[in-house]
């Protein structure tokens, strides 16, 4: 029985809804790590390979309105340039840990290419690596020289928190870390301050306009989930500045001493 228009409607915003819930990834999945939100800072290859097929096959989906397969294609682009370009950016910094080697135990720069040099080491192509692989491929680039070492590194991002903060200033954080750690290692904000008029600033672009960041930050997205590259600058809101009681005192003298001599003229006038 063929359906009516109205019910095709309902049955395509239904099957619209149903796409949306499994493919759009949601804050709570986020922190879980959920292998099925592309988002997620150490999402593995594979995993997000699997995320990119889901997200084809819905964009080729005749069930789907033409705007809901455009906003899909747009997602599959992300996935694909991520897989392609790899997390990596020139000015990251990667802290790395290698056992009994000193001279491996720093923090290190990702230079153009991009790349990774390490002492003694040379260097090491980052193009196309993922955050979930860099640990994996930096143990065997250190393995071919310094066998069996144990290797550790980590991903950290440095930007500016500058505004409305007891401490502005450049700050360190880890990739995986919130835009409200990097507040709090800046002091904080007041109370007063309204985080909607915050914003992110690359150059002189702004990347999240007010609204869209908070959101953004309701939703617990991490640095490198939100984009926050090195070098970037969140710009926190000043708090409205406070009243000066001495100053509204002094302020009413002047006004009661203005009324007063002018009560004294129209006085004198009358006499």
């Amino acid at each position: 029985m063929a359906l009516s228009r109205g019910a095709g409607l309902t049955v395509r915003s239904v099957a619209g809804a149903l796409l949306l819930a499994c493919l759009v990834p949601a804050a709570a999945a986020a922190q879980r790590g959920d292998a099925w939100n592309y988002r997620a800072p150490t999402i593995a290859r594979q995993d997000l390979e699997r995320v990119l097929a889901r997200y084809e096959a819905a964009a080729l989906s005749p069930a789907y309105s033409g705007a809901l397969r455009g906003r899909v294609r747009a997602e599959a682009d992300s996935i694909r340039a991520r897989l392609r370009d790899g997390d990596l950016r020139v000015g990251d910094r990667v802290r790395l840990v290698v056992e009994s080697q000193t001279a491996l135990t720093d923090t290190f720069t990702v230079s153009p290419g991009p790349a990774l040099v390490l002492p003694g080491i040379g260097n090491v192509a980052l193009r196309g690596v993922l955050r979930s692989e860099l640990e994996g491929l930096l143990a065997r680039a250190v393995d071919g020289v310094y066998r069996g070492a144990v290797v550790h590194a980590r991903l950290f991002t440095r930007f500016a928190v500058l505004g409305g903060v007891p401490k502005p200033g450049f700050y360190s954080l880890p990739s995986e870390a919130l835009v409200e750690d990097a507040i709090s290692a800046a002091g904080g904000i007041s109370s007063q301050v309204s985080l909607r008029e915050a914003y992110v600033e690359r150059g002189r672009a702004r990347l999240y306009p007010p609204d869209s960041l908070q959101s953004a930050m309701q939703e617990r997205r991490t640095l490198s989930e939100m984009g926050i590259q090195d070098g970037d600058r969140l710009i926190v809101p000043a708090p409205p500045a406070p009243s000066d009681p001495y100053r509204s005192i002094q302020l009413l003298q002047v006004g009661l001493s203005l009324v007063l001599t002018l009560v004294s003229l129209s006085r004198a006038g009358a006499l």
